[in-house]
């Protein structure tokens, strides 16, 4: 288990990263911070951290299309 100093230094990071990126997503705060969904569902219901509101579906595959368009034309 986590200890509380182990579950502030974490919400810190999340934190610092959240005010470093404020357009990023679940997947990439998990991925570049190193955690899990689990683990940051717990620090926001401690109210450590306030997670992003999910992207809507539109709007997340629109940046998807136009993200692969970009990969291909760099190609």
């Amino acid at each position: 288990m986590y200890t509380k100093l182990d579950d502030n230094k974490k919400a810190d990071i999340i934190n610092y990263y959240m005010n470093a990126k404020p357009d990023c997503t679940l997947k990439e705060i998990i991925q570049d911070c190193y955690t899990t969904r689990t683990r940051l569902a717990y620090l926001e219901r401690c109210g450590l951290i306030k997670l992003p509101n999910p992207m809507p579906f539109g709007l997340r595959n629109k940046k998807y299309y136009e993200n692969k368009a970009l990969q291909s034309a760099s190609s």
